[in-house]
C-alpha cells in the first residue's frame, strides 16, 4: 500500500483525457450530421429532400462518410476509456472527476446542437425579413399530405406530422434529460428539499441551461420529486426549463419586437417563480391524510384506485442515481440507460396525445383580436404541446398577421405547460388536482398577457 502511494503522483492520466477528448470529438461530429440531416445546411443545395411541403429530412451521400466516421471514433474511444479504467493504473487514478467534466461537455454539445437546431431556420427568417407560423398543427409543419385523408382522420394525421417534425427535438430532450438525471442525481434533490422561497430559486436556477420542452421537463421533475424534493421547486424547474432557458430567451429578444420580447421574459419569470410558488404554496395547505375512515363513496373510491394505478406508472425515483458516475464510461453506460428509461416514459405519451392534441385543435374556432379570442387562445394554447422555442415563430406569425394579443398569449401558454406536461405531472405527485390548478393558473395568466396587448 505504501509503494503504491509512491507511485502515484508519477501516473500520468493525460492519454485518459485525449481519449476523452477523441469521444466529445465523435460525438461532435455524429450531432453535427444528425442535425444537418433534419436542417440542411452543409452541403447545401445538394440534398434529397423528403417530406413535403416541410422537410423532413435532407439527405446527402457525405452523411454515411460522417456517419461512420463518428460512430466508430464514439466506439473506439470508448473501448480504450474502458481499457484504461480497468488496467492497474485506471484504477489507482481518481476517475470521478473526468467524469464530471465530461459530463459538463456533453451537455454543452447537445445544448450547441439544440441552438443549431432551433438557430439555423430562425436565422433564415431573419434572412427572409419575415416570421411566418408555418402550416400544420399549431404552424409546427406539414412532413407529409393529409389533405386527401378522410376528415375524421385527418387530426390523426396531423398527429404524425408533429411526432415527425419534433423527432430530433424530441431525441435532443431526452439525451439531454438523462444526462441531467445522470449527473445531477441525488445531489440535486437534496438542494431542492424545503418550502422556502430560497430552495424555490434553485429549482428555476437548474432550470436555466436545459432548453426542455415542458413534455421532457415533466418526467425529470417527477422523477426529483419522488425521490424526495419538495413540490415547489419542482414545479419550479418544469416551468422554468420550457419559459427560461436561457436560449429561448436569446431567440425571443433577438426575433420579437422588443415587447413582445419583454413580455416572454417578464412573462417567464411570473409563471416559472411566482405562480408555481403560489401553487406549492396552496397545495401545502390541502391535507395529506386522505380520507380517514369514513368516506364510502363509490366515485371517490374509483378514482383513488385509478389514480393509483396511473402513478404507477410513473415512478421516475428510479431514475435516480444514489451517487454520481465513478468513471467516463461509467458516466456514458447510465446516460444511455437513464436516456432509455426516460424515452419510455416520454415517446409513448407522445404518441397518444398527439393524435388527440390535434382533434383538440379541430375544434378550435376561428379567433379574432378580442377578449373571447384571448379566452380560446388561451385554453387551447395552455393544453397543446409545444416545442422548445417554437411559441417565438408562431407568435410572430400572429404578430404579422395583426393579432398582437393572441401572439402575446402564445408566448406565455405555449411553452408553460401541455396535456402530456400535467398528465406525468399528476402522475408522478399523485394527485390530479395540483395538474389541473396548475394549468388554471397558466390559463388564467396567458388571459391576463392578451389583454395587456388588446
Amino acid at each position: 500500500m505504501k509503494s503504491e502511494r509512491i507511485k502515484t503522483p508519477n501516473i500520468s492520466s493525460k492519454p485518459y483525457y485525449i481519449g476523452i477528448a477523441a469521444f466529445l470529438a465523435s460525438m461532435a461530429l455524429l450531432l453535427l450530421t444528425v442535425v444537418d440531416i433534419r436542417r440542411g445546411f452543409l452541403f447545401p443545395p445538394n440534398y434529397f429532400k423528403v417530406g413535403t411541403p416541410s422537410v423532413l429530412l435532407n439527405l446527402n451521400p457525405g452523411h454515411l462518410a460522417l456517419l461512420l466516421i463518428g460512430g466508430l471514433g464514439v466506439w473506439l474511444a470508448f473501448r480504450y476509456l474502458k481499457g484504461f479504467e480497468s488496467s492497474p493504473r485506471g484504477r489507482v487514478l481518481n476517475l470521478k472527476t473526468p467524469a464530471m467534466v465530461m459530463s459538463i461537455f456533453i451537455g454543452v454539445l447537445i445544448i450547441i446542437d439544440l441552438f443549431i437546431y432551433r438557430g439555423v431556420p430562425a436565422s433564415r427568417t431573419l434572412e427572409a425579413g419575415k416570421m411566418s407560423a408555418g402550416a400544420g398543427i399549431m404552424g409546427q409543419g406539414l412532413a407529409i399530405p393529409i389533405a386527401s385523408l378522410p376528415v375524421w382522420l385527418q387530426p390523426a394525421g396531423d398527429g404524425i406530422n408533429y411526432l415527425l417534425i419534433v423527432w430530433h427535438a424530441t431525441v435532443l430532450g431526452v439525451l439531454l434529460g438523462g444526462l441531467f438525471l445522470v449527473a445531477a442525481g441525488t445531489g440535486l434533490v437534496d438542494r431542492l428539499k424545503g418550502r422556502g422561497f430560497g430552495t424555490h430559486l434553485i429549482g428555476v436556477a437548474a432550470a436555466l441551461p436545459t432548453p426542455f420542452c415542458s413534455c421532457c421537463a415533466a418526467p425529470i421533475g417527477g422523477a426529483m420529486y419522488r425521490k424526495g424534493a419538495s413540490l415547489g421547486p419542482v414545479l419550479a424547474f418544469t416551468i422554468a426549463a420550457p419559459m427560461l432557458n436561457i436560449t429561448t430567451l436569446i431567440l425571443a429578444a433577438a426575433l420579437l419586437p422588443p415587447e413582445f420580447a419583454l413580455l416572454r421574459i417578464a412573462g417567464g419569470i411570473i409563471v416559472a417563480v411566482f405562480l408555481t410558488y403560489f401553487v406549492s404554496f396552496i397545495a401545502s395547505k390541502w391535507v395529506t391524510d386522505e380520507e380517514t375512515g369514513v368516506k364510502h363513496d363509490k366515485l371517490v373510491s374509483w378514482s383513488a384506485k385509478f389514480m393509483t394505478a396511473y402513478t404507477r406508472l410513473f415512478h421516475f425515483e428510479d431514475l435516480l442515481v444514489a451517487e454520481s458516475p465513478s468513471s467516463s464510461t461509467s458516466l456514458i453506460s447510465n446516460w444511455m440507460g437513464m436516456a432509455g428509461k426516460l424515452a419510455k416514459v416520454v415517446v409513448p405519451i407522445f404518441f397518444v396525445t398527439a393524435p388527440v392534441t390535434a382533434y383538440i385543435v379541430r375544434f378550435m374556432p376561428d379567433t379574432a383580436n378580442n377578449l373571447l379570442g384571448v379566452a380560446i387562445t388561451s385554453f387551447f394554447a395552455t393544453l397543446l404541446m409545444s416545442p422548445t422555442w417554437s411559441e417565438i415563430a408562431f407568435a410572430g406569425g400572429m404578430i404579422a398577421k395583426g393579432f398582437p394579443a393572441l401572439a402575446a398569449v402564445s408566448l406565455i401558454t405555449l411553452p408553460a405547460v401541455s396535456v402530456p406536461c400535467l398528465l406525468i405531472i399528476s402522475g408522478a405527485i399523485g394527485k390530479m388536482r395540483i395538474a389541473i390548478i396548475t394549468g388554471l393558473a397558466v390559463f388564467l395568466t396567458g388571459i391576463a398577457a392578451g389583454i395587456i396587448f388588446l
